[in-house]
């Protein structure tokens, strides 16, 4: 009796932990969204997510889980089969929730017992809330592909520490990523991201030459061009280049100003800087 139930508890252990996490994530400072050129997958964060450093207690994981994530899937019953987690965060100010985001492509979540919520004419997602001990659990799951796929953002946080608003910065995760994932008009994957103004009537078409130092890199380089303001600069433009083929231009839309480019590699070191004047 003593040797079925313990073989039954490690069935179950590695059950919990055989989740894994996809390969070929990116996730930067200063751009608040989630990129996947493997899985063809963008995902909206926040801007104080970070990439998470070493030692560090918050911060966006891609390979490896917090310490209670493992029993948050177990308790919501997300399986492993078929789906693949993109990220675990906890973000760098208060509240200091958790959020994991995972990618169902095969055997998709039983959506029982979930509440509908529409976004606007076209779009929706489903939700349902768990608890464990202190914590309050909110599984979102959004589908997309004519339903071929699913992505659950799964958000927890000591139920004290979320008072104030329950649930509301998860509530604006799931509005964006459901329009983001089932707007008809936006199914392409984007390597890029960019800044509101760049798509204004006022933005000019613009290109960027990749530079020939870049082309030989191996692996991914990031491209982020920062804009000259008054007394300072900010990010305005975001740009993955594929580690096995990279465009020797980049078309784009910007106002008139001056811009600093800076290329990274796939550990954030600055390998190029450059400089481009957009002129009206």
């Amino acid at each position: 009796m003593k040797l079925t139930t313990l073989l039954l508890s490690f069935f179950a252990l590695i059950s919990c932990s055989s989740h894994k996490f996809a390969k070929e994530s990116v996730f930067v400072d200063d751009v608040d969204e989630y990129f996947n050129p493997a899985l063809k997958v963008n995902v909206w964060t926040y801007m104080n997510f970070y990439p998470y450093q070493d030692g560090g207690e918050t911060g966006v994981k891609l390979n490896e889980f917090y310490a209670q994530d493992i029993d948050v899937l177990k308790k919501i019953g997300l399986k492993s089969r078929g789906a693949k987690v993109l990220f675990s965060a906890i973000p760098n100010s208060s509240p200091q929730y958790h959020l994991l985001a995972v990618l169902h492509q095969k055997k998709l979540p039983k959506t029982e017992g979930f509440e509908k919520k529409e976004v606007g004419k076209d779009q929706h997602y489903l939700q349902k809330d768990f608890e464990l001990g202190r914590l309050d659990i909110r599984q979102v799951l959004i589908p997309f592909e004519k339903g071929k796929k699913m992505l659950s953002l799964v958000y927890y946080i000591s139920s004290e520490e979320h008072l104030n608003c329950k649930f509301c910065k998860l509530d604006y995760l799931a509005k964006i990523n459901a329009i983001n994932l089932q707007d008809t008009q936006q199914k392409i994957y984007r390597n890029n991201w960019k800044i509101a103004e760049n798509i204004s009537e006022k933005a000019m078409d613009s290109e960027i030459s990749v530079p020939s130092i870049i082309q030989d890199v191996k692996g991914k380089v990031y491209l982020k061009l920062f804009a000259e303001y008054e007394t300072e600069t900010g990010i305005n433009y975001f740009h993955i280049l594929d580690s096995k083929h990279k465009e020797e231009k980049i078309k784009l839309k910007l106002l008139p100003n001056r811009y600093f480019l800076e290329y990274q590699d796939e550990k954030f070191k600055t390998i190029h800087r450059d400089t481009i004047h957009i002129k009206s």
